[in-house]
């Protein structure tokens, strides 16, 4: 992969960490329902780990690019 290749992925990489983030749901905040609030938990960890790997992918590609 070549510098110019790198920065296409970084700029797509920061798409699509943005596009996650916005995604990610907000607390259950009805702590009557633990099914909803396990689900809720689940997609929560879920999309943070996606996010996660992304980023550590971007963090990658910026320090061969100097």
């Amino acid at each position: 992969m070549n510098d110019d290749e790198k920065r296409a992925r970084i700029r797509d990489l920061d798409a699509d960490i943005s596009r996650l983030r916005a995604e990610v749901p907000a607390p259950s905040a009805d702590a009557t329902d633990f099914v909803d609030a396990g689900q809720n938990l689940a997609a929560r960890e879920e999309l943070a780990g996606q996010i996660e790997a992304l980023e550590n992918e971007r963090r990658r590609l910026r320090e061969e690019l100097g």
